[in-house]
């Protein structure tokens, strides 16, 4: 599993992206970041979103708040990973596991996420609305 070069995640954090500190080499995403939109960064977002964070190790810098699903950025088999799944077990309306062969295709992924076509990030507005509402129906 190859680690990413520090000068595509400064292209992320250009872009006004957080990008978390690198997972462990023996972790399932091996050297792998979280890249998330912070609320202040200007972009495709969720209204009423709040990203859920969780620390694993020691994070070198506080996460802001976010206001958009949080991808995860990793390499395993020479393929390059962009991955965003909040439905478990399996992948749900919105989630993706995109493979690429380089790293600037993964990086042009994530800045399309955030930045680009909404079409992605509007699946999964739709999806926590109908969520919500299901939610908002049984009480």
């Amino acid at each position: 599993m190859a680690k990413i070069d520090e000068s595509y995640l400064q292209e992320l954090k250009d872009a006004g992206l957080f990008v978390s500190s690198p997972y462990s080499s023996t972790h399932g995403w091996s050297d792998g970041v979280r890249v998330g939109k912070p609320t202040t960064t200007p972009g495709n977002s969720i209204a009423g979103y709040k990203a859920g964070y969780v620390v694993i190790g020691a994070e070198a810098v506080e996460p802001p708040e976010m206001d958009a699903p949080m991808v995860v950025l990793y390499s395993v088999d020479n393929k390059w990973i962009v991955h965003s799944q909040e439905c478990v077990p399996k992948l749900g309306p919105g989630d993706f596991v995109n493979e690429w062969s380089t790293p600037a295709e993964a990086i042009e992924d994530i800045l399309d996420f955030y930045f680009g076509d909404p079409g992605r990030m509007n699946l999964k507005a739709e999806r926590k609305l109908a969520h919500q509402r299901r939610k908002d129906s049984s009480q």
